[in-house]
């Protein structure tokens, strides 16, 4: 079997996609689970040509809600750690691939297609990215919001994606991302309350908003996953003012979260951007 051409690599319904963009997950289909870049042999190559940086090796069962951060268990070259993903219980992370020209050329194929049907929303995309993740049999990945909006496309086994994106209640939604860019306890079960399950297997995937809480299981085998995200200019403004308030919160402060104000927002961005320039300045001075 071929892989799908260029034309057709993500299928999307533009009506569907349209009323959920920004504000809740739906199913996608995509034509890439034979394509020649995503046999374990050739991500394992890729992985020894990344660098370092972009290659994250931990254990593949975490707890959903995991307080320890990001470990690394990694030893040796990092296509060995994938090559052995069936037995040796990791969750690899390989971000940045389109660093690779021949992944960057395959991401913006997929994305001129999404980019049609954003249009201009959030003021249009901006950037592209793409990551993949192999994870070992019955593998977690813990609750996590993410800056950019993202298609999580399978390619190999199966996933469940749960995301709660409290589409009734935007109050609470916006409550538990403040909490989570604080570093704070969220409410773990009010999420689990609300939250709606994407089964994606081989062909099949999920598109996640910005700033959206999710977490995955695995089932047996193992899972191999192409995410492509991307960011609108609202989603890097967005990025820029949570900054901005959860220092202000730390004052005892309520400051708008993003999109209530765009005034707002523009100011927050450029009292943002002023302090970097200072900061970069000042260094170079004692440099």
């Amino acid at each position: 079997m071929g892989y799908a051409r260029a034309s057709s690599l993500v299928g999307i319904d533009r009506q569907s996609f349209a009323d959920a963009f920004a504000r809740r997950s739906l199913h996608v289909a995509h034509g890439l689970s034979e394509h020649p870049l995503f046999t374990l042999e050739a991500i394992a190559d890729l992985a020894d040509r990344l660098p370092p940086a972009s290659v994250r090796r931990e254990r593949g069962r975490l707890p959903f809600v995991n307080t320890d951060g990001y470990v690394d268990v990694g030893e040796g070259p990092p296509s060995e750690t994938i090559l052995d993903i069936e037995r040796n219980g990791f969750r690899v992370s390989l971000r940045d691939i389109h660093q690779a020209p021949e992944y960057a050329a395959l991401i913006h194929d997929c994305l001129d297609e999404v980019a049609s049907v954003v249009g201009d929303r959030e003021g249009g995309m901006v950037d592209r990215a793409g990551y993949l993740f192999i994870s070992s049999p019955a593998a977690t990945t813990p609750m996590h919001f993410d800056v950019e909006h993202s298609f999580l496309l399978q390619v190999r086994g199966t996933k469940h994606v749960h995301v709660a994106a409290f589409d009734d209640d935007p109050e609470a939604l916006q409550r538990e991302r403040s909490r989570y860019l604080d570093g704070a306890g969220c409410d773990f079960e009010a999420m689990t309350a609300v939250a709606e399950t994407f089964t994606i297997d081989a062909g099949r995937g999920v598109y996640l908003p910005s700033y959206v809480p999710h977490w995955v299981e695995t089932e047996a085998g193992a899972s191999i996953s192409f995410s492509i995200p991307f960011y609108t200019a609202f989603c890097r403004r967005a990025e820029t003012v949570h900054r901005i308030n959860r220092r202000l919160r730390r004052l005892h402060l309520s400051p708008r979260p993003p999109g209530a104000s765009e005034p707002v927002d523009r100011t927050k961005e450029a009292v943002f951007r002023s302090w970097i320039a200072l900061r970069d300045a000042r260094r170079r001075r004692l440099a």
